[in-house]
């Protein structure tokens, strides 16, 4: 079941293993812009940016495995490089936030890098959610520590339609 499309919400997955970007270099070249740009020459400014800046959108969710008890180089480059957003006129400012994170061990780091992740959106001045109740974490919390990973953790799987239920009926109440 997938909550966000059964709610009419259309969704794009942006793997972020599958592009070629670096982190920030603060060259400062973004700054002042109108429009959203950057010097780097690479998947981040040609692929994300033009993505990022539609104004229909009203919400992420940031998602990461778990490495090292923290959000993968890769997401931590993307928010580093989301800076143009911020010295473009905090464009992020009041979409709705929120966190996946999947471990291999069961406690292994998914709350803080769920709480990493918000702590960049709020960054932004995004409004961070959890997921909803009845189980109310820091976001959507999965274990890959199954034979099948995370597709046997019912418990995982739980958090994430419950962050799904949230963001919907967030967006709806604040966009319509």
């Amino acid at each position: 079941m997938n909550i966000i499309a059964d709610a009419g919400i259309q969704t794009e997955i942006l793997p972020l293993a599958d592009y070629t970007f670096s982190g920030c270099v603060d060259c400062g070249y973004c700054s002042g812009l109108d429009v959203p740009n950057c010097s780097q020459d690479d998947s981040y400014t040609n692929e994300f940016l033009p993505r990022m800046v539609d104004t229909d959108v009203v919400g992420y969710v940031f998602a990461s495995p778990v490495y090292f008890g923290g959000m993968s180089s890769q997401l931590k480059a993307f928010f580093d490089r989301s800076v143009v957003f911020r010295r473009t006129g905090f464009r992020w400012e009041n979409l709705l936030a929120g966190a996946l994170s999947v471990g291999r061990s069961r406690h292994g780091g998914q709350e803080l890098t769920e709480m990493e992740i918000l702590r960049s959106a709020l960054i932004h001045g995004m409004i961070a959610l959890s997921d909803a109740a009845p189980t109310a974490h820091f976001g959507a919390n999965l274990w890959s520590g199954y034979p099948a990973g995370i597709r046997e953790d019912s418990a995982g799987i739980r958090t994430a339609e419950n962050l799904g239920k949230k963001m919907v009926s967030i967006a709806r109440k604040m966009y319509g």
